[in-house]
């Protein structure tokens, strides 16, 4: 795991083909795009001598994309905001879209029915998988105050996001890696 700083990737991108981060080495080769990454790396992974992404179960793997590409999908609604000039229109939008009713609202609603509906307090399945970690690492930055115009409690409500937040918050593995938060972010992940 190697982070670049802004001062380090301007000089870098100008040598790696997608010119866009994050990028993995396998082997000798350079691959791109983070869902394709999280994928392999779940594929390569297991927690407890389980995969983090099922290899042998279809259905299960289906699963798993569903759960991951709704999270993709809120966060797309998301960063339209991200172009937009005006700091108050920025903000505006960004509020409007975690207020009930709004884009981001609707999703999270839906996702915290679908975690409602675990009986395990996984996202999918009995075990930790890459929905797990991609609802964890996706929803609470949205609560953290880092985002301009998305109040700090746009998570309050919504329980079984924040039970599972807790519950994932709880493995040994996680809690160690964000005991030290590296940038103010991740005391969201605590």
């Amino acid at each position: 795991d190697e982070r670049v700083t802004f001062e380090q990737w301007g000089p870098m991108k100008e040598r790696v083909a997608p010119k866009q981060l994050p990028l993995m080495h396998v082997g000798d080769k350079l691959f791109g795009q983070s869902a394709a990454l999280m994928r392999y790396a779940a594929k390569i992974s297991k927690f407890e001598g389980r995969p983090l992404y099922p290899t042998e179960d279809a259905l299960l793997a289906l699963q798993v994309d569903e759960f991951v590409d709704y999270a993709s999908e809120m966060f797309a609604s998301f960063g339209a905001s991200f172009k937009i000039q005006d700091q108050a229109e920025k903000e505006a939008f960004r509020a409007k879209s975690v207020a009930e009713g709004g884009d981001i609202h609707k999703w999270l609603s839906y996702v915290d029915s679908l975690l409602g509906k675990s009986e395990s307090g996984f996202a999918v399945g009995d075990h930790l998988t890459i929905a797990d970690l991609a609802a964890f690492c996706w929803f609470q930055p949205l609560k953290s105050g880092f985002f301009d115009g998305i109040p700090t409690t746009c998570l309050d409500g919504f329980k079984n996001i924040e039970a599972h937040k807790q519950k994932i918050a709880n493995i040994p593995a996680v809690k160690a890696y964000y005991s030290e938060p590296k940038m103010p972010l991740y005391k969201t992940y605590q």
